[in-house]
């Protein structure tokens, strides 16, 4: 409100003011000097020398002092040390200039040399205080467009300080908006590291699962190998005994068939040999009876146990496999995590 009203008073102070402003203060005719000059003694002797009354109708000592004081200085004005507004000159009570009555013949012959060096005097300081007072004008003038000046820097600065304190707010609500984004990213970044810590440790665990599985499969493939090389050799000679057997139970039957059909001179002799080998014979074939079906037995048991020992090193190498690839997506999940978090 202060800043508005001083704008107000600023344009209402035209050239117009400071030309009725001059006017107030124009300076009195030299020749009416004389009379406002006088002392109250020569205003006595004056009247003692003109008992009569006889004069100007309006005396010199009705005149006051004050109507020819010299107008205080703008410089002597009270200040309030609170307003930062300066004084104009219309607010100064500078006395109007008074009109002087004309000074009568009467008091003409009293002017002398003393009162001329004295008019002149007076005139030399009216001439001093009026160029001192344009100069005070000058100076008042020059200090209120300085004033105006700063007032405008400083209401730039203000306008200034206010954009600036706009600005301190919002990044200050940008401060603490990132302040609790790093606080959620910090802990999502600890989340993620426990992740990736227990990702390492199952890997650790994996891959320590992964060696011995990877020794078993190896230990069990060489004694696959072995047990094989051994079956192999083991079927081999079953499958020849087998065949002899065979080849004997043929025989056998053979030999029996050709002993019934012949007929011998001595039917005592054929008889008595012919029962002893047939009976041999069945023994044999009963015996060996008996552990070719075993043997058959431990063939196909020892084919199934190698099939199924196959299948478990079939089986061991696929899950062996999926630990591998499983390890390798933990890892590759545990990177891409960590690389986008950076990124972040």
């Amino acid at each position: 409100m202060r800043r508005g009203q001083y704008q107000h008073g600023r344009v209402e102070q035209s050239p117009l003011h400071w030309h009725i402003c001059s006017s107030n203060y124009a300076l009195p005719d030299p020749a009416f000097i004389h009379s406002r000059s006088l002392t109250e003694g020569e205003r006595k002797n004056s009247l003692r020398c003109d008992p009569s009354g006889a004069g100007t109708p309006h005396p010199i000592g009705s005149l006051s002092a004050s109507t020819f004081r010299r107008p205080s200085s703008p410089l002597h004005a009270t200040h309030n040390p609170r307003s930062t507004m300066l004084p104009s000159l219309s607010s100064m009570n500078f006395p109007s200039a008074t009109i002087i009555p004309p000074i009568s013949s009467s008091n003409s012959s009293l002017t002398g040399p003393a009162q001329l060096s004295h008019l002149q005097e007076l005139q030399y300081q009216i001439s001093v205080k009026t160029s001192a007072f344009r100069t005070l004008q000058h100076e008042y003038g020059s200090l209120l467009q300085k004033f105006e000046q700063q007032r405008t820097k400083f209401i730039t600065l203000e306008k200034k300080l206010e954009v600036r304190d706009v600005e301190i707010n919002s990044l200050s609500d940008l401060k603490e908006k990132l302040q609790s984004q790093v606080t959620t990213l910090e802990r999502q970044v600890e989340g993620i590291q426990e992740s990736r810590d227990e990702a390492r440790q199952s890997l650790r665990v994996n891959g320590v699962q992964y060696m011995r599985i990877m020794e078993m499969a190896s230990r069990l493939q060489v004694q696959s190998a072995e047990d094989k090389k051994r079956w192999d050799a083991q079927k081999s000679e079953l499958e020849q005994r087998i065949r002899v057997l065979e080849e004997a139970t043929v025989t056998g039957s053979e030999l029996l068939a050709d002993a019934s059909a012949e007929s011998t001179p001595h039917p005592s002799s054929t008889l008595n040999i012919g029962p002893t080998s047939c009976s041999s014979r069945l023994n044999t074939i009963n015996v060996l009876g008996p552990e070719i079906v075993r043997l058959r037995a431990r063939i196909r048991s020892l084919e199934v146990a190698l099939q199924t020992i196959k299948d478990e090193s079939i089986s061991i190498q696929a899950v062996a496999q999926d630990l591998i690839q499983s390890s390798g997506r933990i890892e590759e999940a545990s990177h891409a995590t960590l690389e986008g978090h950076v990124t972040i």
